[in-house]
């Protein structure tokens, strides 16, 4: 770790939530925005908790106590509501782990089979080239419409989930795209597929944008990472099992086929929706004020004003951040996406490998990529094992999170957590030059096959550094639109792909195709490298974490002003968490 490194070791209790610190080796101009306590978490498995003395405790139980004594004629703020007490039985994260579990693989399944719908189009291509008559490059922009649709997963989802919930977003959202997809099964022309195509990959991004949300909501800290980590290996698993269930489906059925077991994924999960209980807090509080006759105060803002806040925390910020004023977030999403799209583009040029140089049928070839889905599973073991045994040893007393000599929790500086990305970004072209000199008749087809484990390994080690840092590195409502950015970019350049991929692999051939992606990798692979050395001082530097800060500053003077709170922070806050919440894991 260089000089330049920020101490980043926060207080509880005794200090405000926000505040701001400089880099040592900067003058005071150099500040960057600290989020606050319950929006840092140290990793994907440990986030610290607040410490209290005894009567620090006892005051917070009676200023909770008091606060739920409403006037019912008076209305109150719905951010005033809170849980009754610590085992409220409407708490989600009270309820059996039974209960919290099966919505927990809910949850997952769902991403999963969105996911999946995607991978497994492709499978179809050639039988849709033969009864549409189309080339092969117009066939597989059907992937590209349904990435596009997946991306625009934040626009609908955040805000549709702060207004009616989490439950009523996916009861809507799953019936919608899969009548989508039905269409595309019935289609009988190729564009009537693509637009169907673009459809049910827009509908269905919702239940990619609030899932991860649904599985914080449940979780106490102890657990959130252990459930958040292996959630997240859902919406890789699928596009890795499309091809592998797609080839057979096509060969014994034809391409619609394709469309059929999509449908059969989602439904599954359509019973467990109707069941799942509702889990979004702020949903929950309206819901039981009403019983109670709590009158909520209603909103100030108006739509045009609330579609405005939308647009600003979903498009344009993300946009500003991803072209022209973050650095941080221009060069990490790129990175994130560059590796997402290649497992896209593996999609074409797997074919072009095992049919082409193996002579393997298209229904063999989709089981070649169990090698990446066992690099995907190492990815997880790898990244909770450096998560528990080096990032959060065990600590003398028994937990996890290290702490001062204060005893407070010790924040971790974004670039501590970066080791899983290195071991990914040296894992990375490894893997793609690995492939490209070993696809040839005279290696065994096990050769190029293997190497899709430490592609799948980097892949996932590489996402997962991505998003600590990130969350590490900005305050909530900077963080949603940071995600949201990182999303963005990695759908729109995974869409991509699979539009030239397979001239490319045609026309340099298998070697030198998988080099040029092993070449930009490698110019890529000191990037985990970089940003431990400049992390801080670009962190530091950043336009929106000043802008924060100065926004938080003014919200201070006006509250010791006796001010009344502005709307638009408390919605745009509340926007931004729902957000961050659920974006972390697409």
């Amino acid at each position: 770790m260089s000089n330049s490194d920020i101490q980043t070791q926060e207080t509880y209790g005794d200090k405000p939530a926000n505040e701001k610190i400089s880099d040592s080796s900067s003058d005071n101009s150099n500040e960057i925005y600290i989020p606050e306590n319950d929006d840092i978490p140290l990793s994907l498995t440990e986030k610290p908790q607040p410490f209290h003395n005894p009567k620090e405790k006892e005051e917070d139980e009676e200023d909770h106590h008091h606060a739920h004594q409403h006037n019912p004629d008076e209305p109150v703020p719905l951010e005033s509501l809170d849980w009754d007490s610590p085992d409220d039985p409407e708490n989600p994260q009270n309820w059996s782990n039974l209960k919290k579990w099966v919505i927990t693989m809910t949850a997952a399944f769902m991403c999963l089979s969105v996911t999946c719908g995607s991978s497994l189009f492709v499978s179809g291509t050639f039988d849709m080239m033969v009864k549409f008559h189309a080339s092969q490059t117009l066939v597989l922009s059907g992937l590209t419409f349904y990435l596009i649709g997946l991306s625009l997963g934040p626009v609908l989802g955040a805000p549709l989930s702060e207004i009616f919930g989490r439950k009523i977003v996916y009861l809507t959202s799953m019936p919608i795209s899969m009548l989508f997809v039905m269409g595309v099964g019935l289609s009988t022309n190729i564009w009537s597929v693509l637009i169907l195509r673009f459809f049910s990959g827009f509908f269905a991004s919702p239940v990619m944008a609030i899932a991860g949300g649904t599985i914080s909501d449940l979780w106490s800290i102890e657990m959130l990472g252990v459930t958040m980590t292996a959630f997240c290996f859902a919406p890789f698993a699928g596009p890795v099992l499309g091809p592998i269930m797609g080839g057979f489906a096509v060969a014994a059925k034809g391409w619609k086929w394709t469309m059929w077991i999509s449908l059969m994924l989602s439904g599954v999960t359509i019973p467990f929706i109707i069941w799942m209980p509702e889990t979004y807090k702020r949903t929950i509080m309206r819901r039981r004020a009403k019983k109670r006759g709590i009158t909520i105060q209603k909103p100030k803002m108006g739509l045009g004003g609330f579609l405005k806040l939308i647009l600003v925390l979903t498009v344009l910020r993300p946009l500003q951040m991803l072209f022209a004023r973050e650095p941080i977030v221009i060069v990490l999403s790129i990175y994130s996406a560059f590796v997402f799209a290649i497992l896209f583009g593996f999609f074409e040029a797997y074919p072009v490998i095992y049919t082409g140089v193996y002579d393997m049928s298209h229904s063999i070839t989709g089981l070649t990529f169990i090698g990446i889905g066992v690099g995907l599973c190492l990815g997880v073991v790898v990244f909770l094992s450096i998560d528990r045994f080096i990032f959060y040893p065990t600590q003398p007393d028994g937990t996890r999170i290290p702490k001062g000599e204060d005893g407070k929790p010790i924040i971790p500086t974004a670039e501590s957590r970066l080791l899983p990305a290195k071991i990914g970004a040296i894992l990375l072209p490894i893997s793609l030059f690995w492939q490209a000199w070993t696809a040839r008749a005279s290696v065994h087809w096990m050769a190029p096959l293997a190497a899709g484990v430490p592609f799948g390994m980097s892949l996932l080690l590489i996402f997962f550094s991505v998003l600590l840092y990130f969350m590490l590195s900005y305050p909530t409502i900077i963080l949603a639109s940071a995600l949201a950015a990182n999303n963005l970019a990695r759908y729109i350049i995974a869409s991509v792909f699979p539009l030239f991929t397979v001239q490319m692999y045609k026309r340099m051939h298998i070697s030198w195709a998988s080099s040029f992606f092993a070449f930009v990798a490698l110019a890529m692979m000191p990037i985990p490298w970089l940003f431990e050395i400049y992390g801080p001082r670009l962190r530091a530097g950043s336009y929106f974490n000043r802008l924060i800060a100065e926004e938080e500053r003014q919200r201070k003077e006006r509250e010791e002003a006796g001010e009344e709170e502005d709307e638009e922070d408390t919605l745009s806050l509340a926007l931004a968490r729902t957000m961050s919440r659920s974006e972390s894991m697409v």
